[in-house]
């Protein structure tokens, strides 16, 4: 749609409706492209919640996988300390054996084996019962020092399982904060290009949006132009509808003094008045209506603006001769029965009913000393002491007491009546 708004209209086709039918098209697009973007914003600043948490979580998992390597770290050093340990008590298990061993060798060598050979041998029996407690001694002391080192040997042997066993554990541990890793940084990885998406989507509708607003632009300036235009040849037409009317009023006020003279020349030469020459006045057509635009304005600021209070067509003017040989002192305004009749300013009821020579009636105080009469009502929807507002129904069109079908309407002012023609525009 953009660059509809382009073209200007042509003089002789000045219809705004086309286009305000496609503003409208592109004012709900607007708001289309608007709600769009705000639910898009709303999914893109869930995700980046989601990856700011994504993010806090790794970091969380990062220092608990820093602090697994360091605990598995510190236990693998303590392990191999213990490993270092174990093997190190082993040789000097083997060596305190061996010691035993070749000790053992060397006395069942020379025979003494037999603590009853020794003593039988001895030069000095006092010397060998020494020698034979001494050797019982060392004995001794060899299996004590031997069942020390196999009890250190078998408590090595159990811290090393049980470090090897934390060390399963913080294994079991690290693979499984590894996994939780790898399963955060996918999340994050599949969020990030969510967001990637919806930014390029929103950035896309942004221009689609400036794009549509500069066509809500351009057709909201055309259909201005549009009504300018309209507006001006409305202007022009009724002002040259006014100066045609005033031109004929005119004519008709020359016409009617020219004869007024003709029949007082007559009349006083003692003549027969001579035939009217005059054309009898078209009829003009009442389109517009009172309605409450002038509600709340003094009556006398609706000189020249007054809107009159049925349509139909206008058959008898102020001043104008009336089939019965009388003149009207208002307008009669011909038109179907039935028509609504309204107040043609804001006033206040004081007459409502049956009026001698023009039926039903209803007159209407406006203050200023100005009265309004609307007579030849089929009915009555208003009762005396009644405030009306400007465009109010007051009854409908029936039919005059001289058979005239429509409504007959007086302005006046001081009692006296005035022309409603110089007030109705």
């Amino acid at each position: 749609m953009a660059g509809a708004a382009h073209a200007a209209p042509a003089s002789s086709s000045l219809n705004p409706a086309p286009h305000q039918n496609d503003l409208q098209s592109v004012r709900k697009e607007i708001d289309s492209v608007k709600k769009d973007i705000a639910e898009k914003e709303a999914v893109k600043k869930q995700a980046q919640n989601a990856i700011a948490a994504s993010e806090a979580a790794l970091a969380a998992t990062r220092q608990a996988l820093a602090a697994l390597g360091r605990q598995q770290g510190q236990s693998a050093e303590r392990l191999a300390e213990l490993s270092a340990a174990l093997e190190a008590n082993q040789t000097q298990v083997k060596g305190v054996q061996a010691r035993v061993a070749r000790m053992l060798a060397e006395s069942y060598k020379r025979g003494q084996h037999d603590a009853m050979r020794l003593m039988l041998n001895a030069s000095d029996p006092n010397q060998a019962g020494r020698d034979l407690t001494y050797y019982r001694h060392i004995a001794a002391a060899q299996q004590r020092l031997i069942a020390d080192l196999s009890a250190r040997q078998a408590e090595l042997a159990r811290m090393a399982d049980e470090l090897k066993r934390q060390l399963g554990q913080l294994g079991l541990m690290a693979d499984a904060k590894a996994r939780e890793k790898r399963q955060l940084e996918l999340s994050k990885a599949s969020r990030e290009e969510t967001v990637s998406a919806l930014s390029g989507q929103i950035e896309n509708q942004h221009s689609r949006l400036a794009r549509l607003k500069e066509d809500e632009r351009q057709l909201s300036a055309l259909i201005a132009r549009i009504n300018r235009e309209i507006e001006a040849r409305r202007v022009a037409a009724a002002k040259k509808a006014a100066e045609e009317k005033k031109a004929r009023e005119l004519a008709r006020r020359q016409a009617d003094e020219k004869r007024r003279q003709e029949v007082a020349a007559a009349q006083k030469a003692g003549k027969a008045p001579p035939p009217d020459t005059r054309r009898p006045a078209a009829a003009e057509p009442v389109d517009t209506v009172a309605d409450a635009s002038a509600s709340g304005r003094a009556f006398r600021s609706l000189q020249g603006r007054m809107k009159l209070p049925v349509a139909g067509t206008l058959a008898g003017r102020f001043g104008g001769a009336r089939g019965e040989g009388t003149t009207w002192k208002g307008v009669y305004i011909q038109s179907a029965p039935g028509q609504p009749v309204r107040a043609v300013a804001d006033g206040r009821v004081v007459y409502a009913d049956a009026l001698r020579g023009y039926g039903n009636a209803i007159i209407l105080d406006h203050g200023g000393n100005y009265l309004t009469i609307y007579t030849g009502l089929s009915a009555i929807v208003r009762g005396v002491g009644q405030e009306i507002r400007a465009g109010d129904a007051l009854g409908a069109t029936g039919t005059l007491d001289s058979g005239e079908t429509g409504l007959y309407f007086e302005i006046r002012h001081m009692g006296r009546p005035v022309n409603p023609m110089s007030w109705a525009r």
